[in-house]
């Protein structure tokens, strides 16, 4: 009798070890932040700082209200823009549907970044889009207002009709290596002519 219980007291703790677990799951973080609303309502609170899949905050964000104790997915059709610590993100719509951009600098050019699932050298990893916008493009260059993708590979090209006015700026980027850093900086340099003066 004592042989059949060690048996299948043994048993038990193969089977049970044979389990499969479940991988843990990282407590949300969270850090204040904002969203901006569909009627341009400022709603403040804390968002989760660290998804799952850091690709959806592209998509959705989590958010709890200041007043309330329990984080909401808030997906693009309720916020137009978010942000938490130094993060900022816009809501746009192209061909792909509603998506938010991180936007990386602000002034007349604003420059954007996506990040979403794809391939890198063929395996599956996080791909990063770049945009730009000139806000105060006008006649023959009017297009340049809209919110359009730029290549990594050939960047001077297409950063060339944005920055045109200060060509001593961007002529110094490395024209092989896209450097997400070098570019905002020079973006930023560029804007910096054109912040409106204090009178």
């Amino acid at each position: 009798m004592k042989r059949i219980l060690v048996l299948l007291f043994v048993a038990s703790a193969c089977v049970l070890s044979a389990q499969p677990k479940k991988a843990p799951k990282m407590a949300p973080m969270t850090a204040p932040g904002y969203y901006v609303g569909a009627k341009n309502d400022t709603v403040r609170g804390e968002i989760q700082t660290n998804p799952e899949d850091e690709t959806s905050l592209y998509k959705v964000f989590s958010f709890k209200p200041a007043n309330s104790g329990k984080l909401m997915p808030v997906s693009t059709k309720k916020a137009k823009a978010y942000g938490f610590e130094d993060k900022h993100f816009v809501r746009i719509t192209d061909d792909e549907g509603d998506k938010y951009l991180e936007r990386l600098a602000e002034g007349r050019l604003n420059f954007y970044k996506l990040r979403y699932n794809g391939k890198v050298d063929g395996m599956p990893g996080i791909e990063t889009q770049y945009y730009m916008q000139d806000t105060r493009a006008e006649g023959a260059q009017a297009g340049l207002k809209e919110i359009s993708k730029i290549s990594t590979k050939f960047y001077k090209r297409d950063l060339k009709d944005y920055m045109k006015d200060q060509p001593m700026i961007w002529s110094d980027l490395d024209k092989f290596t896209f450097d997400e850093r070098a570019v905002t900086n020079a973006i930023n340099e560029f804007n910096k002519y054109y912040m409106p003066s204090a009178d």
